[in-house]
């Protein structure tokens, strides 16, 4: 029963060290993990060096995907950039398994004394210190549960129903490449299967054979629970899921067929290679490991253009994230940065061309394709994406001159964000109305309002845009204070008797973002022409 206990608390304290490694790391590589990433990526060499550094640090692949699929939804970086860090994140991970194939018990004891004596002083309520020390501290549990592990599984070789259960499974390489693909669906993590694996190889209780077959079940088992996880994705979010299921079916497809023509003991492949580098079998299982991904790496780079393409015809883009892309701004024009504040104003006056189309869905005869709430987010995701990059060119430049104008145009972007949700709010609140006849008294004034709303957005996309005289004195016109004519509108339509509250409410709710839209509009021009204006 002492044995089983050992192997079962070392199996805790694994696992309890796996969950402090990742969940510390993580709160390390926070905001400056993204801000590296996000330089990192302008360079593919330097993209996928991060991407070795990112593995080794959260020991999870599924880890970096899932991340970096957040920062290309976001906006944060584009997808053919960071697809190199996702590919290389792999190469990270052997770390901890080359680790695990070394005698390190003497060094686990010193850290986890040293991590004790820390806590004990109270190192750890120190904001610097406390998710370096939860790092290590889960490292030194990850290590000593792996000591557990081993003095437990020690005796287990002497039993005979073990020794039968070994000698049927070394007759069956399959069963033990299926363990390896099970174990990391429910695990998430082929290293943790992997770590484990070489534990059971350094005490006797897997061959060689049988350990590498579970290390290379165990990366099929990982590229098949991210096509699990990746389920609800859809677009570029699968795209980057996708990319990472190919480097773990692209491993296995190369490095399987070599090892079983080399089983047989007639050809010298993969296991004649790592033996002639160690005589240990623990480090040679784990040599294995990093061969896998060093291949899966390589050759999905070699192929990245191919495979991206025959991932983007299985999942194009959505219309929502072809919107929210930028047309004009890219990183690498922050080195200029008077030329990246031009690509940001013609970024902003593009916006301009979303807001008719909005109003559009609310019209008598409206003919736009795309849902108001799709145009809106994506119209505030690009804007918020410009104002992310006007925050670079502040934090990469010292120029006053640039200083002061990157100030004027984030003022403008503000008014463009305030402007998008006032016209998205006015859409909603018609659409709250619910069906309305346009031969009513109620229908002729809301969709009189929207007409002229829409007409108002349009001319003011051509001053824009063109810059015409003409349209910037017509804009200026329509824009020009209003409060009291839309005071007398409201006053009216109190009026008529014929008219429920909740089309009144309606009323009043939709002429003041309507007001609101045009002052808004007035603010952005007068912020465009400067002292033009007062001229």
């Amino acid at each position: 029963m002492e044995m089983f206990a050992d192997i079962f608390a070392g199996l805790g304290l694994f696992f309890v060290g796996v969950k402090l490694i990742g969940g510390n790391l993580k709160q390390l590589t926070g905001s400056w993990f993204r801000r590296l990433i996000e330089a990192a990526t302008r360079n593919t060499t330097v993209s996928a060096l991060v991407g070795i550094l990112s593995g080794a640090l959260t020991q999870s692949s599924n880890a970096i995907t899932f991340i970096s699929i957040g920062m290309v939804t976001a906006g944060l970086v584009d997808v053919g950039r960071i697809v190199p860090m996702v590919i290389w994140a792999n190469v990270g991970t052997s770390a901890l398994v080359l680790l695990s194939a070394i005698d390190v018990k003497l060094a686990v004891l010193f850290l986890l004394g040293a991590t004790g004596v820390a806590y004990y002083f109270d190192i750890d309520r120190a904001p610097r210190f406390r998710h370096v020390l939860g790092a290590v501290l889960g490292l030194g549990l990850l290590f000593f549960g792996l000591e557990l592990i081993k003095s437990g599984a020690m005796p287990l070789k002497s039993m005979d129903a073990v020794r039968e259960f070994l000698s049927f499974a070394a007759s069956s390489y399959v069963l033990a490449f299926l363990i390896g693909v099970v174990l990391t669906i429910v695990a998430q993590s082929s290293a943790t299967v992997s770590i484990i694996a070489v534990t059971m190889a350094n005490v006797g209780l897997l061959t060689i054979d049988q350990t590498i077959v579970v290390v290379i079940g165990a990366s099929l088992g990982s590229g098949i629970s991210i096509a699990l996880l990746s389920t609800n994705l859809r677009g570029i979010g699968r795209q980057i899921a996708w990319m990472q299921v190919a480097v773990k079916l692209v491993g296995v497809i190369v490095v399987l067929p070599f090892f079983a023509v080399e089983m047989p003991g007639h050809v010298p492949g993969i296991k004649a290679l790592v033996f002639a580098l160690t005589s240990d079998g623990a480090t040679a299982v784990a040599l294995v490991y990093l061969l896998l991904q060093l291949v899966s790496a390589v050759l999905t780079t070699v192929f990245r253009d191919r495979i991206m393409a025959a991932i983007m015809r299985l999942s194009p883009p959505t219309d929502e994230e072809a919107l929210s892309k930028p047309r004009y701004i890219y990183a690498e024009a922050l080195d200029e940065p008077r030329a990246a504040l031009d690509l940001v104003e013609r970024e902003q006056v593009r916006l301009f061309e979303f807001l008719p189309d909005i109003v559009d869905a609310v019209r008598v005869d409206g003919a736009s394709k795309l849902g108001p709430d799709l145009l809106a987010s994506s119209a505030g995701s690009v804007a918020r994406q410009c104002g992310d990059f006007l925050t670079n060119i502040l934090d990469n430049n010292s120029a006053r001159d640039v200083l002061i104008d990157v100030v004027e145009i984030q003022k403008r972007n503000e008014i463009l964000l305030s402007l998008i949700g006032a016209v998205s709010d006015y859409v909603k609140t018609i659409e709250a109305a619910g069906a309305v006849s346009p031969d009513s008294k109620f229908g002729r004034l809301l969709f009189a309002l929207g007409e002229s709303l829409h007409t108002i957005l349009a001319v003011a996309n051509d001053a824009f845009l063109h810059k015409d005289r003409r349209d910037l004195d017509l804009l200026r016109e329509f824009t020009s204070d209003r409060s009291t004519q839309m005071e007398r509108v409201r006053r009216q339509v109190m009026e008529v008797e014929d008219i429920g509250p909740a089309e009144h409410d309606t009323l009043y709710a939709s002429t003041t973002l309507f007001e609101r839209t045009l002052w808004l509009l007035q603010r952005y021009m007068s912020l465009v022409e400067g002292p033009k204006a007062a001229e």
